[in-house]
C-alpha cells in the first residue's frame, strides 16, 4: 500500500488540486514561489484530513470548497503578495489559517488557530526549495480538454529536489501542524471547543511567562529599589 504522505503522493495531490481550466486555456496557475509552496502545503494538509474552508476567516466558503474538492477554487491565489488559506479538521473544533509570505529571498509560513493570538511560523530560503525559472506549469490541451497526466512530473521539476520537498513538509509538520493539533495522529481523538480554548489559553500563558511573585519595582518602596 502506497504512503499517502510520500513526496510522490503529495505531488499527485498538487496536480489534482490545481483548478479546472476551460477548453483551450493552457495558462499556468503558478506565477510565484509562494504559490508553489501554498499548493504544496494544501496537498499535504488534504492528505492529513484537513478540509478547505475558504481564504478569509470572515468569509468562509465551505459549500463551494466542498463541491470543488480536491480542486482549489479559481481564486485560491488571488491575494496580493501572499497566499492565505483557511482549513478545518474533524479532530478539532478550531479553524486554522495557513499563510505563505515572501520576505525578500525567503519564504515565511505562518499557522494560526482562528481567534487565537499565537502564531506558529518558520522560514526557508526560496532558492533551497523552488526553481523560480521553472514556475510556469502548463496543462496539455487535447481535443479541447485538459490533460493532467504529466502535471505531477512538471511540478516536481519546479522544486530543487524531492529531498527539498520532504524537508519542507517536515518543517511544516514540526513547526506548525503539531503545535496547532498536537494529537492529530491519535485516531478517534476529537478536540472540543472548550479543550481547544483551554490549550491555546495555556500556551498564551507560557508565552507571557509566569506572573511575578512580588510587586514591580515601580511600586516598591525606595529602600528595595537597588535590590538585586
Amino acid at each position: 500500500m502506497s504512503d499517502p504522505l510520500s513526496v510522490t503522493a503529495i505531488l499527485d495531490g498538487m496536480a489534482d488540486a490545481l483548478p479546472a481550466h476551460p477548453p483551450s486555456d493552457d495558462s499556468s496557475d503558478l506565477a510565484s514561489p509562494y504559490e508553489v509552496i501554498a499548493l504544496l502545503i494544501y496537498a499535504y494538509l488534504v492528505a492529513l484530513g484537513f478540509k478547505l474552508q475558504g481564504f478569509d476567516k470572515d468569509k468562509k466558503l465551505p459549500a463551494e470548497c466542498e463541491s470543488l474538492a480536491p480542486r482549489l477554487p479559481p481564486q485560491w491565489n488571488s491575494g496580493f503578495g501572499s497566499c492565505s488559506i483557511l482549513y478545518s479538521h474533524k479532530q478539532s473544533a478550531m479553524a486554522f489559517s495557513i499563510r505563505v509570505n515572501p520576505i525578500g529571498q525567503r519564504i515565511e509560513i505562518q499557522g494560526q488557530a482562528v481567534g487565537d493570538n499565537n502564531i506558529c511560523r518558520f522560514e526557508r530560503p526560496i532558492g533551497e526549495v523552488v526553481k523560480s525559472e521553472k514556475l510556469l506549469v502548463h496543462f496539455t490541451i487535447k481535443d479541447h480538454e485538459e490533460n493532467r497526466s504529466n502535471i505531477a512530473e512538471k511540478l516536481q521539476g519546479v522544486f530543487t529536489s524531492k529531498q527539498a520537498i520532504a524537508d519542507m513538509l517536515h518543517d511544516l509538520k514540526v513547526n506548525i501542524i503539531q503545535k496547532l493539533i498536537p494529537n492529530l495522529q491519535s485516531e478517534g481523538s476529537v478536540e472540543t471547543v472548550e479543550e481547544a480554548n483551554a490549550r491555546f489559553g495555556h500556551r498564551a500563558q507560557e508565552v507571557a511567562g509566569p506572573k511575578p511573585a512580588f510587586p514591580s519595582l515601580s511600586h516598591a518602596k525606595p529602600r528595595f529599589a537597588s535590590a538585586s
